[in-house]
């Protein structure tokens, strides 16, 4: 993974937290799956929960990588939306693909 690079989601929904912390509360209730239903349902309790915008990254959707760490990443996405979300390193390649310029 790159800084400053552009990558398409492949697969699954990503709920995008708008802070690392909030991302660690609702993490033991998941944080990416296949459903779309799932992922805006999710998006929609965390957000009543800590009183935020908790947004879902779609398959398909474009993202610039801004930062990581080791269970996060942070990026801005083509829908205009700025968060974080949780990820396992070593799986990066079967969901996400790097753009070439």
């Amino acid at each position: 993974m790159q800084l400053g690079k552009m990558y398409l989601v492949k697969e699954l929904f990503w709920l995008l937290f708008p802070t690392k912390e909030v991302g660690v509360a609702w993490w033991a209730r998941g944080g990416q799956r296949s459903e779309r239903a799932w992922a805006y349902q999710e998006a929609k309790k965390c957000s009543e929960r800590f009183k935020c915008n908790v947004a879902v990254v779609e398959e398909n959707t474009y993202f610039v990588l801004l930062e990581q760490d080791k269970f996060y990443i942070k990026l801005l996405d083509s829908n205009g939306n700025i968060g974080w979300i949780s990820f396992c390193f070593s799986d990066f390649s079967k969901h996400f693909e790097v753009l070439n310029e």
